[in-house]
């Protein structure tokens, strides 16, 4: 990140999004909002103790000041949500002086490299500077003129609340109303820009992949293995397995293959009338996908009665394929038709 964002994103996330941390939350709670009289009568009588807190934590009237602005911003934006007490508001004030001491110690992390602060800016730096530049000018050119100059005296002249008020011509209360949107919308602005669309498409896509992988493990088809090893270009296994470790098998047992073939038979009348009867052994592959393909014939006393084994075992579609090392396969599968004249 550069130098220039850098230090843009301590100012707008009060120093502490360096860490990831939020701005302090608070529960709604039921009670009158306080009025702007009554809150800078707070502030006029607190500013003192959170000075000399400012002073105690960092040894400087600058960063106090800068701790002064950042609790009563802070203040402002949760006055009708929860009870300003002087304690609620000493607390907020100890929180911004942790999040501005590690915001500070973070920038001088990423500009120091084993305790060698960098001197020269390459090339690229240079570029992202320029870069990180023009986007921040051309997003505050879309503001409104008022917010807009009101945001520039704020964080580029570097004027207290109360001094904009008095330049502007406006009150206290409408500063720190305009900072506090302003802050508002350039934090969504800047996680917008940080995380791009791309990302968005390679998570997508890791996520995609990942998916797909678990899938093919606990599959019990093999489909989506497939597809994966195909997208992978993993060669396709096509090996007819003649003993997988699992065979392939009808969706029930044995007796229910055959008492489906034996409904669907239809005994050729021409090979009734010539009294042929006997055993057709026939042969098939069974498919990845339980589909069988690739009849033969092994053994018949007749060609009508081959035909008519073939066509009632193909009704028996589909069945549930072979595996082997855990993978759906090809495999072979050998079984007898028996044709008996009554």
């Amino acid at each position: 990140m550069s130098r220039l964002l850098t230090s843009f994103i301590g100012k707008l996330f009060g120093r502490s999004a360096l860490y990831g941390q939020k701005d302090h939350e608070v529960e709604p709670m039921d009670k009158s909002r306080m009025t702007e009289m009554e809150f800078e009568q707070m502030e006029n009588r607190l500013r003192p103790r959170i000075m000399q807190m400012g002073r105690e934590f960092f040894g400087s009237d600058t960063e106090a000041e800068e701790v002064v602005q950042e609790t009563w911003l802070r203040a402002w934006n949760v006055r009708d949500r929860v009870e300003l007490t002087d304690a609620y508001i000493l607390r907020i004030a100890r929180n911004c002086c942790v999040s501005m001491w590690r915001g500070q110690r973070t920038v001088v992390e990423l500009a120091d490299h084993e305790n060698a602060v960098a001197t020269e800016v390459t090339p690229q730096e240079e570029m992202e500077e320029q870069e990180n530049s023009e986007w921040l000018q051309s997003r505050l050119q879309r503001l409104p003129k008022a917010e807009r100059e009101v945001w520039q005296l704020f964080y580029d002249e570097g004027l207290t609340v109360e001094e904009i008020a008095e330049t502007r011509g406006i009150t206290i209360g409408t500063v720190r109303k305009i900072i506090s949107n302003v802050r508002s919308a350039l934090r969504k602005d800047i996680r917008r820009r940080f995380f791009h669309l791309r990302h968005l498409i390679l998570f997508t896509v890791i996520a995609l992949v990942t998916g797909l992988a678990v899938a093919s493990i606990v599959s019990p088809t093999g489909i989506v293995r497939s597809a994966v090893e195909r997208m992978l270009g993993i060669p396709e296994d096509t090996t007819i397995y003649e003993t997988p470790e699992i065979m392939a098998s009808y969706h029930g047992d044995v007796e229910a293959l055959y008492r489906h073939i034996a409904f669907e038979m239809h005994y050729p009348e021409s090979a009734i009338a010539d009294s042929v009867q006997g055993r057709v052994i026939i042969s098939f592959v069974v498919e990845k996908d339980g589909h069988l393909t690739n009849y033969k014939v092994l053994h018949t006393p007749d060609e009508r009665l081959s035909n008519e084994a073939i066509r009632v075992v193909r009704l028996t579609e589909p069945w549930i394929p072979a595996k082997n090392k855990g993978k759906d396969v090809r495999s072979r599968f050998c079984m007898p038709v028996v044709f008996r004249l009554k």
